[in-house]
């Protein structure tokens, strides 16, 4: 399909059987009015949600708020609560989860400054072992050159022992510090991970609308008690809708901007008169046996689907056809001009027109002037050029 596009188009006009001249050349032509399509088909159809959202309860229990603005206009906001179940056990559990949470975490903090008490300790013991082990060396010395007796060294020996298992507890208990500590992150993790569930728990009592939409549905009251995953109500974009319709075997065949296919433009004309437009989404690949009717649906644009109903009935109009359009052999318009022959000497002008689509070697075009005119389907002229309709004799 190509984009509308501004092209000069050349028609033919003049005497019904002009005189041939010999030292003019031959062109064939159409006269425009025969080159008009068919009138245009009506078919119609029904305005549809292009998609619909449900909207589910994810817990059971009673209902104990629901948006009154909600209610009275049925349209809500992304995020909006609709519907509030009673969640007082949840509040108190959460709240119990975070309390407990505080606790771990002061938990933490409480294992860190026994790491440092553990660390100071370790300190302390290994300067204590440090100055017995020099004193244990001067007193074993003396020993040699027999300044003390072996009953004296019996006790710097034993007080070198003691000061070096003092100092290996002392290791150990920094060791086991950390590890207290380890656990006791594991725990205030755990104690995360409950609060969140909790907060899970109570936002599952609460229905939001995960967009702005137009409820559907939606009579929820103060005091009814739901299940979990009854329907509380459908949501649907306001400015994205459909309609389905139903067209026929013969205008989906059809060759040329007559037909009907997939991404091609469409029109609806509402009740009042007001016209929207839209684009073919989807062709079914199945007909009725009997009427040879395909259900299609269409897109409408945006800026006019906020202003239609659901379940509105509408016309719909397809393929390039009405007042003021025409369906041209493609090689008229080629070079971006449609000749024509005007006047009574058989004269071509070059006549600008919007060309709609092509497909099928077929060009739709719209031309609101005179449709007595002639369209030259072959051959090259320039404006001005004077041209005969009237095949060479021989």
């Amino acid at each position: 399909m190509t984009l509308p596009r501004m092209m000069m188009v050349g028609f033919l006009a003049g005497a019904a059987f002009p005189a041939a001249a010999e030292d003019l050349q031959y062109v064939e032509t159409a006269l425009l009015a025969d080159l008009a399509p068919p009138a245009a088909e009506t078919f119609f159809g029904t305005v549809v949600a292009k998609e619909r959202t449900g909207l589910s309860y994810t817990a059971g229990g009673c209902i104990t708020e629901v948006s009154t603005d909600a209610l009275r206009s049925q349209r809500a906001s992304a995020g909006q609560v609709l519907v509030r179940l009673d969640d007082r056990r949840a509040q108190l559990a959460l709240r119990t989860a975070r309390a407990r949470l505080a606790e771990l975490e002061g938990l933490v903090e409480e294992r860190d400054l026994g790491i440092a008490s553990a660390i100071a300790d370790g300190e302390r013991r290994q300067a204590e072992l440090e100055f017995v082990t020099r004193e244990h060396q001067r007193n074993s010395v003396m020993l040699g050159r027999g300044l003390i007796n072996e009953t004296t060294m019996d006790v710097v020996e034993r007080r070198f022992m003691d000061a070096g298992f003092a100092a290996d507890r002392a290791q150990e208990a920094i060791i086991s510090a950390r590890a207290a500590k380890r656990r006791a992150e594991i725990a205030r993790d755990i104690g995360a991970l409950e609060v969140d569930n909790a907060e899970l728990t109570a936002e599952l009592l609460v229905l939001r609308a995960p967009y702005d939409g137009v409820l559907v549905d939606f009579d929820a009251a103060v005091g009814d008690c739901v299940q979990n995953g009854g329907e509380a109500a459908q949501l649907y974009a306001p400015a994205e809708k459909s309609v389905e319709t139903f067209f026929l075997v013969s205008r989906l065949s059809a060759m040329g901007p007559s037909g009907i296919g997939t991404g091609q433009p469409v029109g609806f004309t509402r009740v009042n008169g007001d016209v929207c437009g839209g684009t073919v989404r989807w062709v079914d690949t199945e007909a009725d046996l009997e009427t040879q009717y395909v259900k299609a649906t269409l897109d409408v644009d945006g800026a006019c689907a906020s202003r239609l109903f659901l379940n509105e009935a509408v016309e719909v109009t397809a393929g390039h056809t009405g007042d003021g359009v025409y369906h041209v052999p493609e090689a008229a318009v080629e070079g971006e001009a449609v000749l024509s022959l005007v006047g009574q000497g058989d004269t071509v002008s070059l006549t600008p027109v919007e060309v709609l689509d092509v497909q099928g070697g077929i060009a739709a075009i719209r031309y609101t002037g005179e449709a007595a005119l002639h369209v030259l389907l072959d051959g090259d002229a320039s404006e001005g050029t004077r041209v005969s309709r009237v095949p060479p004799q021989g």
